[in-house]
């Protein structure tokens, strides 16, 4: 309860998130396509984003609820909202390591520590697909526990409760199908460790249709209750939530990601990427308590001969947690943004580390009573750290990185980061204040415009932080994500005009801007319309003003390029390369240069350098097709 009133306090403070700009509008796509009578066909058709399969029911339902009421602050419905189900999680959770353990001080403890675990506490108010998911999942297994106890005398009042579970999980998330599959399974194998119950059931036809009726009605629930808050699974109701299914294993949109201190395509990243990533953001005090109970956990399954009733559930929890990572981690599923998509599994887990861990403090109480006091001062000291970290770090809490990864402050760089961008909220509302009543343009290299939703003053503008200079704005908030780590490494990301800079445990993650000179945005704007020379006497005077620019040496480049000014090219192209070795749009000048000028080996060269550096890069890759082909017309005209 205190924390769900914490949690209730926290949510106007949040931070609104990246994914909420992009899921939110298609939830009010999704509710007026019921408003409409399925007239308003647009939540069917998301060819760029996929967000058709998404069921995404909680999404909806702030949707729905916001226009229903007239809601004017859409996002703190949202908020309040992700509140509420990170505390369900914390519920289900207490009720299940009480279920698992019969102690409510372990249960307690246990909701202490998922309170404490940044990477999910930290994403409990904008998170509306992961934190919920978690929460259905959580709220599954505890039906599924309660289920195979009630065996072979199942209640349907139980039956009935856990389809509906099992339906908003799906609702969620079409990932939520692993519930029917775990039900099943668990089904076999406690009959397999039970042959009585199984004779039991043999023996008698009453039993049997019963359960098979039970089964019937679970799944049919499941299947269709899932379904109701999701337009393009109800287009067709077999095939289509198949499809979601599907795609949720293998994401086709491949993001680019900071991992080991380089930036790789999610797509390319390699097989150890979630493995790492447990290991670097979960709090210590989980991680050795989980692998003291897997530890354990072998132990007492080869000594204990049959296996305990109580020791079976244990074991169904550890699968439910070990089984989504070893798939995803098999299949090779598209993963990014750290533990995000996984987020489900670390309740289950903290779970069994906090009941290995008072386990552990039992055996010793009996044997070594002095030692007793020492563990509770260890077990106090990691759970500070994380405790410490949510303190002074909210709303960007989520960003945390224990000492295996060298904390923090070592991650920086080398890691992805804020990628939800929760750091520019201090800055927006910086803004805001500092401006007052002044009609401004601000840009953003992220779409949280909804922090200015309602000062009619201020106008948004989009734009990549490199590309910045090509947009007409007053002031920019700009947050330090999906940036090359050569720039972060070396202090070459830093832009003029910067009016404050906000950090998060000594690293920076966002930074406000204002614009003190146009100069950049005309110089580009004459050199779009053809005014080259015009445009390159603005842009030097530009790049003066502000040295780590690599857009205006792109653009000072190209137009030199165009006027065939080839030492001024070659002193621009070296300057940016200077400042940014792996800029895409340099390197690809250098090899444009080579093609106009017929030296296409070298054009080649840089353009498969290039492609090394950035596989996914279609400029190049278009350019490279058009110097392939114009090199095989030159030969064939030779030959003949």
């Amino acid at each position: 309860m205190v924390a769900g009133l914490i949690f209730l306090y926290l949510a106007p403070q949040s931070a609104a998130n990246v994914d909420e700009q992009l899921h939110y509008p298609h939830a009010k796509k999704v509710v007026n396509w019921y408003f409409t009578g399925g007239e308003d066909q647009s939540c069917l058709h998301t060819p760029h984003t996929n967000l058709k399969y998404y069921g995404q029911s909680v999404d909806n339902l702030t949707a729905l609820i916001n226009r229903v009421l007239y809601v004017e602050d859409e996002y703190l419905t949202r908020h309040y909202t992700g509140a509420l189900f990170f505390w369900l999680i914390l519920l289900l959770s207490g009720i299940l390591s009480h279920r698992l353990t019969g102690s409510w001080l372990t249960a307690t403890f246990t909701v202490l520590v998922l309170v404490f675990m940044p990477r999910l506490s930290g994403q409990a108010f904008g998170n509306l697909k992961d934190i919920p998911f978690a929460a259905g999942y959580m709220a599954g297994l505890l039906g599924i526990v309660h289920f195979l106890k009630e065996i072979p005398h199942v209640h349907w009042k139980t039956t009935i409760l856990t389809g509906f579970i099992f339906a908003f999980t799906i609702s969620v998330r079409a990932g939520g199908y692993i519930l029917l599959a775990y039900l099943g399974l668990g089904l076999v194998v406690y009959l397999l460790i039970n042959p009585f119950i199984f004779k039991q059931i043999i023996s008698s036809g009453k039993l049997k249709i019963n359960l098979l009726l039970h089964g019937i009605t679970l799944v049919l629930i499941s299947w269709i209750a899932g379904l109701l808050f999701w337009p393009y699974a109800l287009q067709n109701i077999l095939i289509h939530p198949l499809e979601g299914l599907r795609m949720m294993q293998h994401y086709q949109v491949s993001i680019r990601q900071v991992f080991e201190g380089r930036l790789i395509w999610s797509t390319d990243l390699p097989g150890y990427y979630l493995t790492k990533w447990i290991f670097i953001s979960t709090p210590l005090l989980v991680l050795s308590g989980f692998f003291l109970y897997i530890g354990n956990f072998f132990r007492e399954l080869i000594k204990n001969r049959p296996v305990p009733r109580q020791f079976f559930y244990e074991g169904f929890i550890l699968f439910a947690t070990l089984f989504p990572f070893f798939y995803v981690t098999a299949i090779g599923s598209n993963l990014y943004s750290g533990v995000r998509q996984m987020l489900f599994i670390f309740p289950p887990m903290a779970i069994l580390a906090v009941t290995a861990i008072f386990k552990c403090m039992e055996v010793l109480k009996r044997r070594h009573k002095k030692l007793t006091g020492g563990i509770i001062v260890l077990l106090a000291i990691l759970l500070i750290w994380p405790v410490k970290h949510q303190i002074s770090t909210f709303p960007v809490d989520y960003v945390y990185f224990n000492i295996l990864a060298g904390g923090n402050k070592n991650a920086w760089g080398n890691y992805e980061y804020d990628y939800y961008f929760h750091g520019v909220k201090e800055p927006a509302d910086h803004l805001k204040t500092l401006i007052g009543n002044e009609e401004i343009t601000v840009a953003m290299n992220s779409n949280l415009s909804n922090y200015f939703d309602q000062s009619s003053n201020i106008d948004y503008v989009y734009t990549r932080f490199h590309e910045r200079s090509s947009y007409d704005w007053d002031y920019g908030i700009f947050g330090l994500n999906y940036i090359h780590p050569y720039l972060l490494k070396n202090n070459l990301w830093q832009p003029e005009g910067i009016i404050k800079t906000f950090y998060q445990k000594g690293n920076p993650v966002a930074i406000l801007l204002k614009r003190v000179d146009k100069s950049d945005f005309y110089g580009i704007s004459e050199i779009k319309i053809g005014n080259l020379h015009q445009g390159i006497q603005l842009l030097k005077k530009a790049a003066q003003h502000d040295p780590n620019n690599v857009w205006l040496l792109v653009n000072l480049a190209k137009a030199k390029l165009e006027t065939g000014d080839i030492p001024g090219f070659e002193h621009d192209i070296e300057a940016g390369k200077k400042i940014h070795p792996y800029y895409e749009p340099v390197l690809l000048l250098e090899a444009t240069r080579y093609y106009k000028e017929g030296k296409y080996n070298a054009a080649i060269q840089k353009l498969n350098e290039l492609l090394e550096i950035n596989p996914r890069y279609m400029p190049a890759k278009e350019l490279l097709e058009t110097v392939m082909t114009d090199q095989k017309k030159i030969g064939r005209a030779m030959n003949e």
